[in-house]
């Protein structure tokens, strides 16, 4: 009879980490998504994430996509927007997000092991001028 040899998959499996998510936007982030680099399928949402509020999300190590989609905002009369944000990380250990509106950079992003995404936030149309009164 031949043996085969036995292969232990979960010896092998990549260590799973903590990602702590913070807001710091002025907004709610409405959908949070945490998923696999180059993966065409990002899950379900993570949920919510009031401003100044945080999270911690298992994740496995290595290569993941952090995506952000915020609260709807009034950018004029005219226009709104719902902004979001993502970035491609490589996770060696725990490690931090912090989400802000860029321009706004909160202290600490310069630490190891924080990486900080910004929300680009678009500027409000001019107002047109008014007609020259006859």
């Amino acid at each position: 009879m031949r043996h085969l040899p036995i292969i232990l998959l979960a010896a092998c499996a990549a260590p799973m980490q903590t990602l702590h998510v913070t807001n710091r936007s002025n907004r709610t982030i409405e959908q949070l998504y945490v998923f696999p680099t180059g993966s065409t399928d990002r899950g379900a949402s993570r949920g919510t994430l009031a401003p100044n509020a945080s999270t911690d999300v298992r994740v496995r190590q290595g290569n993941v996509e952090v995506y952000a989609v915020s609260a709807k905002l009034q950018v004029d009369e005219h226009t709104r927007d719902r902004p979001s944000a993502s970035q491609d990380l490589e996770i060696k250990g725990p490690a931090e997000v912090v989400f802000y509106d860029l321009g706004q950079a909160p202290p600490g992003l310069e630490r190891p092991g924080v990486f900080g995404i910004a929300f680009t936030l678009p500027k409000p149309k001019p107002a047109e001028p008014e007609p020259p009164q006859e």
